[in-house]
């Protein structure tokens, strides 16, 4: 029975040996990474280590110390932060470090430099993290000091699922700055109840084309049927903008909830008279492309 014991032992340190001969060795540089401080660590050294370090767990364990260090200098904590993010894809392996990978991140969310405050929001509202989504919208809406530019907070909001967010998008598609609005427009494409904001405002002459193109085509995902109508007005005005018409035109043609909301042939008619009248050659062609695209099958 002993010699039995004894073999099993001898099997079991064998294993063991081929186990640690088999894992990656540290280099010198990576040992000491490994036991340095964040503060003296540099992003190379980081950045070797993560190559040469033996297991998933000691790479996340290093990282999120440095996010959790505030005398790291913020260009490692930053590289940290990209780099634990990317970990972060790893579900089943990332799931013991999860809960304080996003408490890292709500802390950094507020840090004083701008751009751990910007990727750490941005990770929290693409996890749609309530914590990041209160901050952002907190930040657009002037109840607390701004935590990063305003249309790259109005392109977060606009991730909330719950739509909680969509009467501050509204009212920012009406009054924003231009680069505000055009990320709230954007973000109104999945709102149901923003279809005749997005309607008004695609109708409207004196709003830029650039601004009323982007609200039609939210209008398009939100609505294809009132698109069908707002858009058909665009196409038959003579006064619009002719790459605004062909661009409406085009839209309507690859959109087949659209066509159907129309009469097509009593369209299709007036698309011939607007051929007739236009001198625009891209409007032409896209007039050409309808008809084509209501032409019947080949037997």
């Amino acid at each position: 029975m002993s010699d039995d014991i004894e073999a099993l032992r001898k099997d079991y340190l064998a294993e063991v040996t081929q186990e640690r001969r088999a894992q990656p060795k540290l280099s010198a540089a990576a040992r000491r990474a490994l036991t340095a401080k964040p503060a003296e660590m540099t992003e190379a050294e980081l950045d070797r280590m993560l190559v040469e370090v033996a297991t998933f767990e000691i790479a996340a364990r290093l990282l999120l110390d440095i996010l959790a260090d505030e005398e790291a200098p913020a260009a490692l904590r930053l590289t940290a932060l990209q780099r634990i993010g990317g970990a972060a894809f790893q579900p089943v392996k990332f799931a013991p470090f999860h809960a304080e990978y996003v408490e890292r991140l709500r802390e950094l969310a507020v840090s004083d430099d701008k751009d751990l405050r910007a990727t750490a929001l941005d990770q929290l509202t693409l996890m749609h993290d309530e914590v990041g989504q209160r901050l952002v919208k907190e930040s657009l809406e002037g109840t607390r000091k701004p935590l990063l530019p305003a249309a790259s907070a109005a392109r977060m909001l606009a991730r909330d699922e719950h739509g909680d967010a969509a009467p501050l998008l509204r009212e920012l598609a009406r009054t924003g700055a231009p680069r505000v609005r055009e990320q709230a427009l954007r973000a109104l494409a999945v709102d149901p109840e923003s279809v005749e904001l997005l309607a008004t405002i695609s109708s409207d002459k004196t709003e830029r084309s650039a601004v009323r193109e982007l609200a039609a085509m939210s209008l398009k995902a939100a609505s294809p049927e009132r698109f069908a109508d707002v858009a058909r007005d665009m196409v038959l005005d003579e006064s619009e903008d002719d790459r605004l018409r062909t661009t409406a035109l085009s839209a309507i043609t690859l959109t087949p909830e659209a066509v159907d909301a129309l009469d097509a042939d009593t369209f299709g008619a007036e698309l011939e008279d607007v051929k007739t009248a236009t001198k625009s050659r891209s409007l032409q062609a896209s007039i050409d492309r309808f008809t084509e695209s209501q032409a019947p099958p080949p037997e």
